[in-house]
């Protein structure tokens, strides 16, 4: 059963390599929106094929594109201070045939990149370096990466194309946070099982091994409340920690706090990691830890059949509203 959803991201962009995010009005005496709009202009032009790093593109040029991603823009539009795209995104090779309902139609597409068509939408502040970026998820499918990386990869290429490098544009992306949707997700018994591990060194020292893994239900009384408090705190320890630009809770750190939970016998064992493990229903098992929580997070819209473009934006506009006060983002976005 194929399901249908989106996940949402801030971003910020930076010049080339710097490390400080810049006004997402004014890149340059240029708003992002426009360069961004130019951007995916360019990748609609063609199929960009692979990863968008020069060893991968000599990979592709030297073996061919089969087994490589494959990404091509369909459509933009702009909606005030919103740029929603359409986006083929697939694989070369990942299917044979595609089979007619009578013989003699069927085609062979070993050489083509089967691919679905996701929607996107990227929200911009009127001031300020943090945007929202929605992007569609089709079952475990979600083209984020290719998207944001080809976009990074053509500002530098455009801005390499004389004999002096000018600026270009790279596009970061976090994902979004929900304290009450994790809690729910829990609650709902998406979570199963506490994790809990510790790791030794080698006789040489070389590397480390993982020496204790101890797996607990969540189903014992009362643990799942107790994992649901636990989460919920390291989610506000993180949101402080970003706000003050400090380092959040360490890993061990959250790993004795859900050994507590389990029983005093094992607080001591020295653990050094631990999760609280999260089967979504698409079978997909995920991880929660102190500094793994956001991305976990997938809205489901609909099963078999995508939504209606009209629901999925404003799905998209209500989830982001909701979380932008905590992630300290200001986005006026169209009702429409």
């Amino acid at each position: 059963m194929t399901s249908y959803g989106y996940r949402l991201f801030s971003f910020q962009v930076f010049r080339g390599y710097k490390r400080t995010p810049v006004n997402l009005a004014d890149c340059k005496g240029g708003p992002y929106q426009e360069i961004a709009e130019s951007l995916l202009k360019v990748l609609s032009v063609g199929t960009v094929v692979g990863d968008p790093t020069d060893d991968s593109q000599a990979e592709v040029e030297e073996e061919g594109t089969f087994g490589k991603q494959a990404l091509r823009v369909e459509e933009i539009r702009v909606v005030d201070n919103t740029i929603r795209v359409t986006v083929w995104a697939g694989k070369f090779g990942s299917h044979e045939k595609a089979i007619g309902d009578v013989a003699g139609s069927d085609t062979d597409i070993k050489d083509k990149a089967a691919s679905n068509l996701f929607r996107v939408v990227l929200a911009f502040p009127e001031e300020g370096d943090t945007g929202i970026l929605a992007v569609e998820t089709i079952s475990r499918s979600c083209p984020v990466s290719q998207l944001t990386r080809w976009m990074a990869k053509k500002s530098r290429d455009e801005a390499t194309q004389g004999t002096d490098e000018g600026a270009w544009w790279r596009i970061s992306v976090t994902p979004l946070a929900d304290e009450n949707r994790l809690a729910e997700m829990i609650r709902e018994g998406q979570a199963q099982t506490l994790v809990l591990v510790r790791h030794s060194t080698t006789a040489g020292r070389t590397r480390a091994v993982k020496d204790v893994e101890i797996t607990a239900s969540l189903a014992v009384s009362g643990r799942m409340e107790q994992a649901v408090r636990v989460v919920q705190g390291w989610y506000q320890l993180n949101k402080l920690a970003g706000m003050n630009q400090e380092s959040g809770l360490t890993n061990a750190q959250g790993a004795r706090q859900l050994a507590a939970i389990v029983g005093p016998q094992i607080v001591d064992m020295e653990l050094d990691d631990g999760w609280v493990q999260i089967e979504d229903p698409d079978g997909q098992v995920k991880r929660v830890r102190p500094t793994q929580m956001a991305d976990v997070f997938t809205y489901r819209l609909s099963e078999d059949q995508p939504p209606v473009t009209p629901r999925f934006y404003a799905a998209v506009r209500e989830t982001a509203l909701a979380l932008q006060p905590a992630a300290k983002v200001g986005i006026d976005w169209p009702v429409s």
